[in-house]
């Protein structure tokens, strides 16, 4: 069925069909007797092609009395539950609304595919994060249409200053950069020191500076330095430079990183997006590798383990800092050798600390692993003991030693 909006429809206007409740029975009773007759002929308005129905018509397919019809309609059209096209023809807004309100979402449908390309496109110009979705692009837009309208703004105003904005932003953000060129001297004070003063000049901007530049680029670059004094320090560029980084070395190095960091395989985007960072401002493979590795270790020390990528930028910032200035970032050996006893104590912990990261990953419930953990520990033969490097220590320790 085509959409048909009748001309006296305001879609702003329509009634909750919670009111219905306030008019009396009988009006409630032809209301829906209206509604079904519209529901079943699968149509929002009284009308055979062209021609508007009558109320004797309308009562007919209704099943209503036609002089309860006239004498109730007057009433249902004033609380516009019912209403009258430009023929005269009886329609229900509420009718319409689900119509029109069906038409949008068929739109939105529709125009899914489309979005998806769009964004799979502002996504690989690096304008979304790797990992991000399409509802990243809708809440940037629907950001950019919302805010509260200025006092005596209408919604229209609103938006047309919002497109205003918007179109003044981008014009600044594309503005070609102005050009400096160096010379001249002040016509006003006719200060007898010369120096050299920095004017802006743009092909495209017509304004006076006060004396006499030349603007040919070409016959400037000979121009000698009158006073080395005044002069302009010289710019320094300050950028790093961006390193081009084989995207099988990226690949290779965030394996490493996922297994070394015991990271679970959802971290995959933010990790390819880090070590891509690091190793393209001239980290080394081994080096941001080593990092992690060292990392773990120590949360491991602690019984922790990382669940984000994000939690190992610091260190390998810190790491690859201490590796250029010389300092040995290799872990300190152990000044006094460890006895049998404790060297089995800490080899029991290492697997009982996979065994529980493990179990920790499946469930994402500590309360649960620790419950489960006596079964979890005679399962993979390790001491019916808790999960806690104390008390492994001294399940291991000798009895004499205890006492």
């Amino acid at each position: 069925m085509m959409l048909q909006i009748p001309a006296t429809f305001d879609r702003d206007n329509v009634p909750a069909m919670a009111f219905l409740k306030v008019l009396p029975a009988e009006l409630r009773g032809v209301f829906h007797s209206l509604m079904d007759a519209l529901k079943s002929a699968r149509d929002v308005v009284f009308r055979v092609g062209g021609r508007a129905l009558d109320d004797a018509q309308v009562a007919q397919m209704a099943c209503e009395n036609v002089e309860v019809l006239r004498r109730v309609l007057p009433e249902l059209e004033f609380t516009r539950f019912i209403l009258r096209d430009e023929d005269g023809a009886l329609y229900s807004p509420h009718l319409v609304e689900r119509q029109i309100r069906r038409a949008e979402r068929a739109a939105a449908r529709a125009a899914q595919p489309r979005r998806l390309e769009e964004f799979k496109a502002r996504q690989e110009a690096g304008e979304f994060a790797p990992g991000a979705s399409v509802k990243a692009m809708t809440s940037r837009a629907n950001a950019f249409k919302g805010g509260r309208p200025r006092k005596g703004e209408t919604a229209e105003q609103a938006r047309e200053r919002r497109e205003r904005d918007e179109r003044e932003a981008t014009q600044q953000r594309e503005m070609r950069l102005l050009t400096s060129v160096p010379g001249g001297r002040n016509s006003e004070t006719k200060n007898q020191n010369q120096f050299l003063e920095t004017v802006l000049v743009s092909g495209d901007l017509g304004f006076e500076t006060g004396f006499e530049v030349s603007v040919d680029l070409e016959s400037e670059k000979d121009i000698s330095l009158l006073n080395s004094k005044s002069t302009k320090p010289a710019e320094t560029k300050t950028d790093k430079p961006v390193l081009e980084v084989a995207e099988s070395l990226i690949s290779q190095t965030v394996a490493r990183v996922l297994k070394i960091g015991r990271l679970p395989d959802g971290q995959a985007g933010f990790a390819k997006s880090i070590c891509g960072r690091f190793l393209r401002q001239g980290v080394p493979a081994d080096v941001l590798v080593e990092a992690v590795k060292q990392h773990a270790e120590k949360m491991a020390l602690n019984g922790d383990t990382a669940n984000r990528m994000g939690a190992f930028c610091k260190p390998i910032e810190r790491f690859w800092a201490d590796h250029q200035a010389g300092v040995s970032t290799a872990p300190e050996p152990e000044p006094v050798s460890l006895e049998d006893w404790e060297e089995q104590a800490r080899t029991a912990f290492a697997r009982a600390q996979e065994v529980w990261n493990a179990a920790f990953r499946e469930k994402r419930d500590f309360s649960a692993v620790q419950r489960a953990w006596p079964d979890l520990a005679q399962a993979h033969d390790l001491p019916p003991c808790p999960y806690d490097r104390a008390a492994y220590l001294d399940w291991y320790r000798p009895q004499e030693q205890a006492a």
